[in-house]
């Protein structure tokens, strides 16, 4: 089994081989759904897997496409060289009458299968949460309905999916005002029972992002509130492979004072040993960004609450994006910068030490200076001793490009400003993974005149293509 399987992955490999690969011209970039006909595909996901390449997956809405029509889950999986395995446009994993889309999950499991986790309409008029696991050869190995993991009349949103350390796999919803995990083992059977709730008296909980962590656990956020215009905070706790709250059942504050701005809902990285480094963004007393590392047994490596990263108090931070680097336990910080009237944009960063200590001074490194033109979607990976970092620059509607630049350890450029994708079009949603040595990004783009999923790579170099 284990040969067919290798010599049919191959001869996936070798048939799309001649399609795509890494474009080495930031003017080109590699497209993995292009279909111009009207069709709106959006939200790109990005996960890699060993040092073989990675799986993209989007949202696609297809008006040629067999009823019903909505936004259907799609997915593509890449080499290391950028070519795509799976035939252009990607593989269908749910056709489904979403007219609108929600965040969703994409992960991937020891054994390099897709994990996804959608809301669903296929079962039952009221949109239910799904999850599905895709095979190295594009096929669903849970059916062709996946597994669906409510069946009722709630609210449902946001859902996400981790493959954990043990070989079991959590997925995580909103649910009316409470957050729901529930484990599922190989064969997509839940292992939690009613699964683990999270809810408080007369609090919304909105799911933000769920990890695996160590020893088969996950790390799962989410946002606390008591209604529109009140204060949220982030809130944290860790769950055991066999349910149990390891961080206590009154659950983690990450932070206490300010509120995120509506709708936000931050994502936090996993530190690779069993904790996550969090970063956010508070719109009041000020718009003011911060990070915090909290450890596997739950305590903060930073102060309480998190630091900021600047002390500028002239200019405003939003949208920031934080890497961890392991072997040193530092954070890198990146964010849009603005004045205090929010008209002139630039995208600066930070290294915080173990302890939460600023190393690029006090109001951190101005990698863009605040400009005329928008710096949006900032995103970073940590590379080698520093990061690396892309932005969108919108110079106006229709006329934007991707950037990056690459900062060493002690916050020098190791590459100054430099394309990634120059075609003067509307990009949007980045999503950035590291593979093997390498970045790779993927994003929203409009250049065909409808939005379609590209994809680039940065070598260690900065240079764009095959090394």
């Amino acid at each position: 089994m284990k040969r067919y399987a290798s010599i049919l992955f191959l001869t996936l490999t070798l048939t799309v081989s001649a399609w795509a690969q890494w474009s080495s011209n930031p003017a080109v970039n590699l497209p993995l759904a292009d279909n111009n006909n009207g069709s709106d595909q959006v939200q790109p996901k990005l996960v890699p897997f060993g040092k073989t390449g990675g799986y993209v997956s989007w949202f696609d809405a297809n008006p040629d496409s067999p009823p019903p029509i909505g936004y259907d889950v799609y997915y593509q999986s890449l080499t290391e060289k950028g070519v795509e395995r799976f035939a252009h446009d990607g593989i269908q994993v749910a056709d489904l009458s979403n007219s609108s889309t929600e965040d969703y999950g994409l992960d991937v499991d020891a054994q390099g299968n897709a994990l996804l986790a959608f809301l669903d309409t296929r079962e039952n008029s009221n949109q239910q949460v799904t999850a599905a696991k895709m095979g190295i050869n594009g096929k669903p190995l849970w059916g062709k309905l996946g597994i669906q993991l409510t069946s009722d009349s709630n609210f449902h949103a946001a859902p996400k999916i981790a493959a954990t350390t043990d070989g079991g796999i959590i997925v995580a919803w909103t649910s009316n005002s409470n957050v729901v995990a529930q484990k599922l083992n190989k064969q997509g059977q839940p292992q939690w029972g009613a699964g683990v709730v999270f809810t408080e008296t007369n609090y919304n909980y909105s799911l933000a992002d769920l990890h695996a962590a160590d020893n088969g656990s996950v790390i799962i956020s989410w946002v606390r509130n008591q209604g529109f215009g009140s204060n949220a905070i982030l809130v944290a706790n860790k769950i055991s492979t066999s349910g149990t709250l390891l961080w206590g059942a009154n659950n983690l504050d990450i932070f206490t004072v300010g509120s995120l701005q509506f709708g936000n809902f931050p994502y936090f990285v996993p530190d690779g040993s069993g904790g996550a480094v969090f970063d956010w963004y508070t719109n009041g007393p000020t718009l003011q960004v911060f990070a915090q590392h909290i450890l596997a047994n739950g305590t903060p490596a930073f102060p309480a609450g998190g630091v900021a990263v600047s002390t500028n108090n002239n200019n405003v931070r939003v949208s920031p994006s934080a890497a961890y680097r392991a072997s040193t336990s530092e954070v890198f910080v990146f964010w849009t910068e603005e004045d205090s009237n929010q008209v002139f944009n630039g995208v600066y960063g930070q290294k915080l030490n173990s302890t939460g200590t600023a190393e690029w001074g006090p109001t951190g490194l101005v990698l863009v200076p605040l400009g005329v033109d928008q710096q949006d979607f900032v995103t970073a990976v940590q590379t080698g001793s520093g990061a690396l970092v892309f932005w969108v620059d919108v110079v106006g509607f229709g006329n934007s490009t991707i950037q990056a630049a690459s900062l060493n350890d002690d916050g020098s450029i190791a590459c100054s400003q430099f394309a990634v994708s120059s075609t003067p079009s509307n990009k949007s949603r980045l999503a950035a993974a590291t593979v093997a040595s390498a970045a790779a990004l993927v994003w929203e783009d409009d250049r065909i005149g409808n939005n379609g999923i590209y994809a680039q790579n940065v070598n260690p170099n900065c240079t764009l293509g095959l090394p």
